[in-house]
């Protein structure tokens, strides 16, 4: 179904009730060694992270890539794709192996996007041109086998992210704008892809639609989030921030009960989506650059940069800290959890990725 966009009317601000700010807690870092070395692959079958064993979570193999700009799970959840400026690598996570390359025709790649039935992926480009303006590019690829289709648009303006919907019938695209353009969020209809919606924002940055497909969350303006209610076409909530707390990730949880926040000043805020207030706060370090839910929703992932490149395990309920993960020499730019929970997957500025869990 697609999403019914409302006009700009009234909005709520809702009153946040006091929430839990907890203290983090002193946790040891894993040591540099590595459990599983160059070649050799990790176990088929590994514990899964839980609230319980967090605090084990130790580094377990890593690799050497260019600068990752995005990655992502195929539909099937058994490979990972990762995309440097012009290469799109689709790895065995477990042995660290390549098993495919794809290579896009516009270079400067930012988002990629699988379609939940794994019939497409969407990539989206950005390059400079004449100074400071921008021209982006979406290309499509066709599933299972990923046969390239082309580029199917192009446009004069600086593209930010990529997004489907929960049944794949939708993909939202973000263009933070540069005056003159405005800055817009397009809709496309998989089944034909056209544009069917186009939504006027300040300056949409990040984008997500929640996994239970009612809401879809933008951050306008770097300063604000917006969530709207797609099944009612509604403006559901406006949540503020300041200018020292900038939103820098948006992440909806599984079940699309809570919708997490990072922030330039080291804020991590999730937010009830039932009611608008805010569960829980806590401190990370550094700018939070992503956040990435375990499939249960019981645990979230943080990743920082700038003044950190550490990657940080939190309990969902109550903010508090399980496992500060040191190894990354840059700013860490994409966490992912496997789709079973196992094990998580971080990716740097520098190109180095890494796999943390437990061994067995």
């Amino acid at each position: 179904m697609l999403p019914v966009l409302p006009s700009a009317t009234f909005t709520h601000i809702p009153t946040n009730t006091p929430t839990l700010t907890p203290t983090a807690t002193h946790t040891l870092t894993p040591t540099p060694t590595l459990f599983a070395l160059e070649g050799t692959p990790l176990p088929g079958t590994l514990p899964h992270i839980t609230i319980q064993n967090a605090d084990q979570v130790s580094a377990l193999a890593s690799w050497q890539y260019e600068a990752v700009r995005d990655m992502e799970w195929t539909a099937d959840g058994f490979t990972l794709a990762v995309a440097g400026d012009s290469t799109i690598a689709l790895y065995d996570v477990l042995s660290r192996r390549v098993l495919r390359s794809l290579y896009p025709q516009a270079n400067g790649i930012v988002d990629l996007a699988f379609s939940p039935d794994g019939k497409w992926l969407v990539v989206g480009s950005r390059q400079t041109i004449e100074g400071d303006r921008y021209i982006s590019k979406l290309e499509l690829w066709q599933g299972p086998d990923w046969k390239p289709r082309g580029i199917m648009y192009d446009v004069p303006q600086g593209l930010s992210a990529l997004a489907f919907s929960a049944d794949g019938a939708v993909l939202a695209v973000a263009y933070p704008g540069q005056l003159p353009a405005p800055s817009i969020v397009d809709f496309w209809i998989s089944s034909r892809w056209q544009i069917t919606r186009t939504l006027q924002l300040e300056s949409a940055i990040q984008i997500a639609f929640s996994p239970d497909g009612r809401f879809f969350a933008a951050s306008p303006d770097r300063y604000a989030i917006r969530v709207w209610d797609l099944k009612d076409g509604e403006w559901l909530w406006n949540f503020p921030t300041s200018f020292t707390g900038a939103v820098s990730a948006l992440a909806f949880s599984p079940f699309g009960n809570y919708l997490a926040s990072g922030h330039y000043d080291g804020m991590v805020r999730l937010w009830n989506m039932d009611n608008g207030e805010m569960l829980v706060e806590f401190q990370a370090q550094g700018v939070v650059e992503c956040l990435a839910f375990s499939p249960d929703g019981s645990l979230i992932a943080s990743g920082s940069s700038f003044s950190s490149s550490a990657v940080q395990i939190w309990e969902v309920a109550s903010g508090q800290l399980l496992r500060h993960l040191e190894g990354h020499q840059a700013g860490v730019t994409r966490l992912l959890f496997s789709p079973h929970g196992d094990y998580l997957v971080s990716a740097s500025y520098d190109g180095m990725m890494r796999v943390w869990g437990l061994w067995p």
